[in-house]
């Protein structure tokens, strides 16, 4: 391809910097076809834009006045709004007692599990036993898919009552106030039908209750005040700033993008500075998913980055910076700078094992059974211990880790959260990220699968399978649960 046809507008993506470096970095990743279907999505969005409604809404509204006089479409659209709002409250009723329903049977079973025994404290004040997680677990996702399903229910409802709104608004502006309160019921409604703060106690979901009232309120009011009644006019809404976008890490990509030089030319005098500087940066890394859309600022990459600046360092300066790193936390950020010391240097294989010894010790010397061990290794823990493997054994780590499991079965959660891969998904249509979830694609060999299958039975009751990648899934699925409750 000649140079003015490789800058010609044929040839031309509109890409962010960012990705612009993975498509150079990684060309595999991304091949032309796909890039090719990036572009022919651009366009199609921009001709659908200029296919749009070709005229605005003062025109619009301008062409309704001329057309007829508001009075004689006031009253209609006013009659059918409240048939609409109605709708929508009985339908909300109606949903929300299958949510009520769950939780009812929630309450019974603490009941019942209150009055299956009776124990005391040394003070002789009553414990009550607590259903099982595996008891509680089919309720919470019953309740879940309930408010799930009224939401499916209400919305086609809800969008018919604020159509209804819209037309009305358009017939005076004197009554805009009272539409405002209106659809800010309608809103506070749906916001209220997809959640539940009632626990197990169906008499404490009192919000929702709160919010039917508000709706008839508004509704009843905006009637009035369309009559010409004197109605007091309801307070403003508080307008509240939509908070500036910015990137959390806006930071720590500059930093990156300070460094990356140092990646490409082999010629770059060390700095001391900068290299200090991306070591620290692993604090912030080590709290990134390892997935393809974060790939260009990853743990991997950020100490990479390090291993880049560090290249040109004398021998001592390198065994000096390696001592350092190994002490830094978390401990995933010391195991990703001292896997990435020896790569790519002339001495690499003193370096290397020099890096492999200080990887052996960092394991020797931690207590995996201390819970402040496992701090801020949640979300590259998998990445640290292949880490660790690679400098000394599968087995070593697997014996170990089970170890740790039989001392501090407390642990159970952690280790297997930790320990985790991740994967994300993307919209199909944009390219942009959906979200990223914890799953277990094949069990590392490393992992004590034996220790963590004995254990999940009194984690997950009724739920353990005997496929110890479900078993895993289940567990993942439980901390996510915990999480929200």
């Amino acid at each position: 391809m000649t140079a003015e046809k490789n800058r010609g507008p044929d040839n031309l993506v509109i890409l962010c910097i960012e990705h612009s470096y993975e498509i150079d970095e990684k060309p595999d990743m991304f091949p032309a076809e796909m890039l090719r279907r990036w572009k022919a999505a651009q366009i199609a969005e921009y001709d659908k834009i200029l296919r749009s409604w070709s005229i605005s809404d003062d025109e619009a509204t301008e062409a309704l006045i001329a057309s007829e006089a508001f009075e004689t479409l006031r009253a209609p659209s006013t009659l059918e709004l409240v048939r609409r709002v109605e709708a929508l409250r009985l339908l909300a009723e109606r949903t929300r007692s299958d949510a009520r329903r769950w939780a009812r049977r929630w309450q019974q079973l603490r009941e019942r599990t209150h009055n299956s025994s009776s124990m005391w404290d040394e003070d002789g004040n009553t414990i009550y036993l607590e259903p099982s997680e595996s008891e509680v677990r089919p309720i919470r996702e019953g309740i879940q898919a309930a408010l799930e399903a009224a939401i499916n229910d209400l919305g086609p409802a809800a969008d018919a009552a604020r159509v209804e709104l819209a037309a009305i608004r358009v017939t005076s502006a004197q009554i805009s106030p009272w539409c405002d309160d209106l659809n800010g019921a309608i809103i506070a409604l749906m916001d209220t039908a997809g959640s539940w703060a009632g626990g197990s106690n169906p008499t404490l979901d009192t919000a929702f209750d709160q919010t039917l009232e508000n709706l008839q309120r508004s509704v009843n009011e905006l009637v009035r005040a369309s009559r010409g009644e004197d109605v007091e006019r309801p307070a403003s809404p508080s307008i509240v700033e939509p908070p500036s976008v910015t990137d959390p890490l806006a930071q720590h990509r500059t930093l990156l993008d300070e460094a990356r030089p140092f990646s490409r030319v082999t010629h770059r005098l060390y700095d001391p500075d900068l290299r200090e500087r991306i070591a620290e940066a692993t604090l912030t890394a080590s709290e990134i998913p390892p997935t393809v859309h974060f790939l260009a600022i990853s743990l991997d990459v950020t100490a990479a980055l390090a291993a880049a600046v560090a290249r040109n360092a004398t021998k001592e300066e390198k065994l000096e910076l390696m001592n350092r790193d190994r002490q830094r936390l978390p401990i995933c950020a010391a195991t990703a700078l001292l896997q990435q010391a020896a790569r790519g240097d002339s001495e690499g294989n003193f370096l290397a094992v020099a890096a492999s010894e200080s990887l052996r010790r960092l394991w020797w010397d931690t207590d995996w059974s201390s819970e402040t061990s496992w701090v801020g290794n949640d979300v590259n823990g998998q990445s640290m211990m292949w880490a660790f493997a690679n400098a000394m054994s599968d087995s070593e780590l697997r014996m170990r880790l089970g170890q740790v499991l039989e001392n501090s079965p407390q642990l159970l959660t952690q280790l297997v959260v930790s320990c985790a891969g991740w994967v994300e998904e993307l919209d199909s249509s944009t390219w942009q990220l959906k979200q990223f979830e914890r799953r277990y694609s094949e069990i590392p060999p490393w992992l004590p699968i034996e220790e963590i299958r004995a254990l999940s039975v009194r984690l997950l009751g009724n739920h353990q399978s005997p496929d110890d990648l479900t078993t895993l899934a289940a567990i993942l699925r439980h901390s996510a649960d915990e999480s929200k409750y």
